[in-house]
């Protein structure tokens, strides 16, 4: 439940860019381990969180603004530079400032290739001695209010907007996959978001069965040879 109220937040923040090309954009996640109330904005944007880490997507501007509100107090501000198609990580203390932590690429082979922290989620299985560190996959329940907010919007841009929003937290099984894009009425759409999705498939072995979805023959061969060129 909880990370489907953290999808929630995250469709409110990110639903006056449907339409705009997730590529030409960066993340900026800002951790603050100390107590306290906090809620922090980028230029527009806000967030607050109860373990201290703050997220932002989908940042346009190369050079927002930060503000950091302790008990409806302004503790920082301040510009930062943001490099494009990157996820700054920084941290804020009271007694330290503002720090620039690490970035990280957000695409991996032209797939979206961070967890929900500092992460890549494009890796084989653990070898001995490894954690397995992928994100949790989505159950049920969670998967029935995804597909409830998706069925209430009218744009095929905002349905998609909303299952890469939950991908970037969730992974999901491959009949989850199936009913994805199935949603979508448009063989060209339905291809590029099994494209787009196919990484986040917990059980990629059974993804085949996404081809059967596609009505021309050409669209399922190019999925097949995309699947192909992944593994």
């Amino acid at each position: 439940m909880k990370k489907l109220l953290f999808l929630f937040v995250l469709f409110l923040q990110s639903s006056f860019i449907f339409a705009q090309n997730t590529r030409s954009t960066s993340e900026l996640f800002i951790e603050i381990p100390e107590r306290g109330n906090y809620v922090v904005y980028v230029d527009d944007e806000f967030a607050g969180s109860s373990k201290g880490r703050f997220r932002f997507y989908e940042i346009r501007n190369s050079a927002p603004t930060v503000v950091v509100m302790k008990d409806n107090a302004e503790v920082f501000r301040r510009r930062i530079n943001l490099p494009m198609n990157a996820r700054l990580l920084a941290g804020y203390t009271s007694r330290g400032g503002w720090r620039n932590i690490s970035t990280l690429n957000l695409y991996d082979r032209g797939q979206y290739a961070l967890d929900n922290w500092d992460r890549a989620i494009f890796s084989d299985r653990p070898g001995p001695g490894q954690i397995d560190d992928r994100p949790e996959i989505m159950n049920a329940d969670e998967f029935k209010q995804l597909l409830s907010m998706i069925s209430k919007e009218t744009w095929a841009d905002g349905q998609v907007k909303l299952i890469k929003i939950a991908l970037k937290s969730s992974w999901i099984t491959s009949d989850q996959a199936y009913d994805l894009v199935r949603v979508l009425k448009f063989g060209g759409d339905q291809l590029e978001l099994a494209k787009y999705i196919y990484p986040f498939i917990s059980d990629k072995r059974n993804a085949m069965k996404i081809g059967n979805l596609f009505r021309f023959p050409t669209d399922k061969s190019a999925f097949i040879d995309f699947m192909a060129k992944q593994n």
